[in-house]
């Protein structure tokens, strides 16, 4: 899969996706609506803006053109979904690019990616286990956990006993 050439580092608008859809809505005469799901899983639109100097739009021209067709073509990119900055497949929306020089030779290209949130990576039970964590130690569940990793992975090296 074509991946966002090196260096390029995609700024996305207050990390703001909109909802991955999925759920129906009924109303009901005289009650409460009926809620549904609908499908799971489900695309969520990302803003991205890309800061490029002369040589890196040239680049981005090229890989926008030839090699991603203008976005019809699904390619790997950075974005935070949740959980940190990872690697998501991504397709650009049509009617959703525009490049503008922001001064001397510097271009900001701006488009909307759909991605799938890295949340389905996970199983529920994977899920109810974290939310299970943070209900537990909250804030400092980050520290417990790379605690537990230095503990692992350095200072009891299996390797060494």
């Amino acid at each position: 899969m074509p991946t966002l050439p090196n260096g390029f580092k995609p700024i996305v608008a207050s990390y703001s996706p909109g909802g991955p859809g999925g759920v129906l809505r009924s109303e009901v005469a005289g009650g409460a609506p009926r809620y549904a799901l609908d499908y799971d899983r489900g695309l969520q639109q990302f803003q991205v803006t890309l800061i490029l100097d002369k040589t890196k739009f040239s680049v981005w021209t090229a890989f926008f053109h030839h090699i991603i067709k203008k976005g019809a073509i699904t390619f790997d990119m950075p974005l935070d979904s949740g959980f940190g900055t990872q690697t998501h497949a991504c397709n650009i929306l049509p009617d959703t690019y525009q490049a503008s020089r922001t001064g001397g030779t510097v271009m900001a290209v701006s488009f909307v990616v759909e991605a799938e949130s890295k949340a389905y990576d996970m199983t529920a039970t994977d899920a109810q286990s974290m939310v299970d964590l943070y209900n537990t130690y909250g804030y400092g569940v980050e520290s417990l956990l790379a605690r537990i990793a230095q503990f692992a992975n350095v200072d009891s090296n299996a390797l060494t006993f």
